[in-house]
C-alpha cells in the first residue's frame, strides 16, 4: 500500500511538472469597406496568417469566400502577442485586399482587422539561418525606406509607422510594407545588430538601390544579395604567464579586462576572475589597425598585471564560425 501512495504521488508530481499551458481562443474578424464583398474585388477567397512575438509565422488557412464563416477565423493559441495578416485574393492569387493586426491574447479575445483595397507592396526576405552565431550573429534588423529622399509612412500591423530605424527581430525572416504607391521609387537599407538594443557597430548592411513596389501585388527582395559585412569577430584566450600563479587568488587579480584599440576605435570586454580562464569575445570590430590590451586588476582597481600585442590591421568580414583567434600570456607588471 506505502509502495502504490508513492508511485501514485511520483506520477501526480511529475504529471503536473509536465503540463503545458492551457490554450485560449483567438478569433480573428476581417471586415472590408462598407458596401464591399468578396464579389466587388472579383476574388475567391481570405487567406489568414498568424505570427508570434518575434513575427515567425506560425500557420496560415484559407477560407473561400462561400463558406458559411467567411468573415472570421477562430483559433486555439497560448496566451500571448501575436501578429495577424488577411489578405483576399482570386484564383490567380492576385492580391485584392489587405489587412493586418497586433494582438495580446490573455483569455478567449477578438481582434478586428480592417480591409483595405489593395495598391501594391513589397516583401524583404532573409534566411533566419543568418540570425545565428555562428553566422551573422544577428538579433534586430532596423529597416529605412526613403521615396523621393522622404521616410516612407505605412500602416504595419495596423498602425501607422514612419518606416526610419524601424526594428525587425531578426527571427522574422521577412518584413511586409504593405499597401504603399506604387509608381514612386524607393530606396532601402537594412542594418543587422547582435542585441535587440541596437547596441554597438552595426554588422550587417544590406543597401538596395532604386525600385517600384509591386502594381497590385508584392515585389520579392531579397536582401542578401545586397549583404556587404562591416566588422569582424574575435575569440581571446589567456592565461598567466608565470606557471607559479595557478588561481586569481594567488595573483591577487578579482577581474581581467581585455581591450582592441585603435586610433578610431576602442572595443573592450571584463571579466570577473574565477579561475576559469573563460575566453573573451570581443564582437562588432571596426576594420581599422589594433593593438591588444589585456589588465589584471586587483580588488581596489589596480592593475597587477598588463599584457600587449600587436594585432595589425583586422579587416571587416571574419564574423560567425569565420571569427578570428589570438591567444596573450598575463605579465606581472
Amino acid at each position: 500500500m506505502k509502495i502504490f501512495f508513492l508511485m501514485l504521488l511520483a506520477a501526480l508530481v511529475f504529471g503536473c511538472s509536465d503540463s503545458k499551458p492551457e490554450d485560449t481562443e483567438l478569433k480573428i474578424s476581417y471586415v472590408l469597406p462598407e458596401g464591399r464583398t468578396c464579389q466587388t474585388y472579383l476574388a475567391d477567397y481570405f487567406e489568414v496568417t498568424w505570427y508570434d512575438s518575434e513575427q515567425r509565422k506560425i500557420g496560415a488557412k484559407e477560407i473561400p469566400c462561400d463558406s458559411e464563416s467567411a468573415d472570421s477565423l477562430t483559433l486555439l493559441v497560448s496566451k500571448g502577442s501575436y501578429y495577424v495578416s488577411v489578405v483576399l485574393l482570386d484564383k490567380s492569387k492576385m492580391w485584392r485586399s489587405y489587412g493586418a493586426a497586433q494582438v495580446e491574447v490573455n483569455n478567449d479575445t477578438e481582434v478586428t482587422v480592417n480591409m483595405e483595397t489593395y495598391l501594391g507592396g513589397m516583401i524583404f526576405l532573409w534566411n533566419p539561418s543568418d540570425c545565428s552565431s555562428s553566422k551573422y550573429n544577428l538579433a534586430m534588423i532596423s529597416l529605412d525606406l526613403f521615396s523621393e529622399g522622404e521616410p516612407v509612412k505605412a500602416v504595419i500591423w495596423g498602425e501607422e509607422t514612419e518606416l526610419r530605424n524601424f526594428a525587425i527581430p531578426c527571427k522574422a525572416g521577412r518584413f511586409e510594407v504593405i499597401n504603399v504607391p506604387a509608381d514612386p521609387l524607393y530606396t532601402a537599407k537594412l542594418n543587422g545588430y547582435r542585441t535587440k538594443s541596437f547596441a554597438g557597430e552595426s554588422r550587417v548592411v544590406y543597401e538596395i538601390p532604386e525600385f517600384v513596389s509591386g502594381h497590385g501585388q508584392n515585389i520579392s527582395i531579397d536582401i542578401d544579395s545586397y549583404k556587404q559585412i562591416l566588422v569582424s569577430d574575435m575569440k581571446l584566450s589567456w592565461e598567466f604567464d608565470s606557471k607559479s600563479i595557478t588561481s586569481c587568488e594567488t595573483a591577487g587579480v578579482t577581474k581581467v579586462v581585455a581591450s582592441l584599440v585603435s586610433e578610431e576605435a576602442t572595443v573592450s570586454v571584463e571579466h570577473e576572475c574565477d579561475n576559469k580562464f573563460a575566453d573573451f569575445y570581443l564582437y562588432d570590430i571596426p576594420e581599422h589597425e589594433y593593438t591588444l590590451y589585456l589588465y589584471g586588476i586587483s580588488g581596489d582597481d589596480e592593475t597587477l598585471f598588463e599584457s600587449s600585442l600587436e594585432i595589425g590591421m583586422i579587416e571587416a568580414g571574419s564574423i560567425g564560425r569565420d571569427m578570428l583567434e589570438n591567444k596573450i600570456f598575463l605579465k606581472e607588471k
